[in-house]
């Protein structure tokens, strides 16, 4: 089977939407509870790891791209979501410095943990 470029990022992109959804979508509930929070996550996030399973393999064995270049481009995509979820639902502020920190405390790690 003959899998491109692009499809493989964007089934890992997928993977991301469903993940961000599982994790944060319930704060833009008015009157959560646990167990609707629960429900919620576990779908999303069953979708979510079907996804980012066959989008990692793909990413290594058809694009030779390693464990390190996966995560970093799954955690771009996870702050892309985020953005895009805490701009458009839940409607919060944005502290770009603090964004900006953020993401580079990640790069940090990524280089130390290739040391």
């Amino acid at each position: 089977m003959q899998i491109n470029t692009l499809l493989v990022y964007l089934i890992i992109y997928i993977g991301t939407i469903c993940y961000t959804i599982a994790a944060y979508f319930h704060l833009s509930l008015k009157d959560w509870t646990f167990l609707k929070a629960f429900f919620i996550a576990i779908c999303f996030v069953l979708l979510e790891y079907q996804f980012s399973l066959r989008g990692n393999y793909w990413a290594n064995k058809v694009l030779q791209i390693n464990p390190i270049q996966i995560l970093v481009t799954t955690s771009v995509f996870y702050f892309i979501n985020i953005w895009i979820l805490n701009k458009l639902i839940l409607k919060n502020p944005v502290k770009i410095w603090r964004e900006l920190l953020s993401f580079a405390f990640i790069i940090a790690a990524i280089i130390v943990s290739n040391l």
